[in-house]
Order: structure tokens, then C-alpha cells, then sequence
């Protein structure tokens, strides 16, 4: 998308300026995503669609390291040579964001890549998830790639323990620490599970 105004910057990177006429084509931008619905290739194995966020300039053996890592971060060792049509949805959404992560991991170009996700991990079972989730932050952190994640579920917010932008009504409602922000949120679950808890 073309807006017909204004300007978008991440770190020193120009990525759409209407006024300068720059539009840095998305294939070029360090900006890399997953949204809450697996998009693969179904024609490729999973490992395949997990290798297609790799840089064309990539040498064909680091590529391989980082995927087989990436793989095993994401629990997808025994999937790899599975088709898409193979797959659960659970596991297509985990290839799916694997593929993002290392497409952030891999990035070869101007400026510092940025991780967006969209709800990454709905659907997941809870244990997994919360493995993912606390693995996955310390694998990105090393690799100094930040993350701006979509999440409608508090347990997750937590869990992650970041800055939290709060959105109601199309606005910014809140901002600050997790702790902070959603601390009337957390109070209401608390209060819920206990009115629901057996006597």
C-alpha cells in the first residue's frame, strides 16, 4: 500500500517518505512478519517454506545452520519434510512465524531488522506455548532483533514482561510496563478463576 501522506523511518532506514517520492519496495525493508493465519507455500516441505525467508545472498551452508536452528527452536525437527497439507494448523502457524524469525535472523541489508507478529501463538497448547514464547525472547535477544507482538491474551503479556502499548477505540489507551498496564486486567482473571474455582 501507497498512502498518499507521510513519512515511515525505522532506526535510520527512510521506508516510505510521499514527500522525498521514497518507497522502499517491502522485499527490501528490514520489517518482517507473521500474521495469526500459517501462509506456506504448498508446494514446499516445511523446512523448504522455513528456508524461503533466508537472504538471497546467504551462503547455502550457513542457510541450512540457521534453518536446522530455527527448526529446533520451534519444535519442528520431526516435520521438516512434511508437506503443508501435512500439517496441523498448530504446526503451520509455528512454520510460518519460524520462517519470520528467520528471515529477521538472515537479513542482509540497510538497517536492523524489526520482528512483527500478529497473535504468533494463538491456537497453541499452553505448555507449548510458554516454552516458545520464553525461548524464542531469549534466541532474539541475543540476536539483538526486537519484536512488536499483537496479543489479546494477558498470560502471554505477561510472560513476555515488555513494554505494552494498550489499544482501545483505534487509540493508544496506555502505555508502560506490563506490571503497570495491565494490572486491573490481570485482577479481574485472578477474581474469575477463584469464583470459578471448585468449593
Amino acid at each position: 500500500m501507497r498512502p498518499h501522506a507521510g513519512r515511515i523511518v525505522w532506526r535510520d532506514t527512510v521506508l516510505l517518505d510521499r514527500k522525498a517520492e521514497i518507497f522502499l519496495p517491502t522485499h527490501k525493508r528490514p520489517v518482517r512478519s507473521a500474521g495469526q493465519s500459517a501462509r506456506l507455500f504448498p508446494n514446499l516441505t516445511a523446512f523448504e517454506n522455513l528456508l524461503y525467508g533466508k537472504s538471497k545472498t546467504a551462503k547455502p551452508e550457513e542457510a541450512l545452520n540457521l534453518g536446522r536452528e530455527v527448526a529446533e527452536l520451534f519444535r519442528l525437527a520431526s516435520l521438516v519434510e512434511r508437506m503443508p497439507r501435512q500439517l496441523s494448523g498448530g504446526e503451520s502457524q509455528r512454520v510460518s512465524v519460524a520462517r519470520a524469525v528467520l528471515s529477521a535472523a538472515a537479513f542482509q541489508g540497510p538497517g536492523k531488522p524489526l520482528l512483527l507478529l500478529d497473535e504468533p501463538f494463538a491456537g497453541l497448547d499452553l505448555i507449548l506455548r510458554d516454552a516458545l514464547v520464553t525461548e524464542l525472547q531469549a534466541w532474539l535477544t541475543r540476536r539483538e532483533i526486537p519484536v512488536l507482538s499483537v496479543t489479546h491474551d494477558v498470560g502471554e503479556a505477561f510472560q513476555l514482561g515488555a513494554e505494552i502499548n494498550k489499544i482501545a477505540d483505534g487509540r493508544v489507551a496506555a502505555q508502560g510496563p506490563v506490571h503497570q498496564v495491565l494490572a486491573a486486567e490481570r485482577q479481574r482473571l485472578m477474581e474469575q478463576l477463584q469464583d470459578h474455582s471448585p468449593i
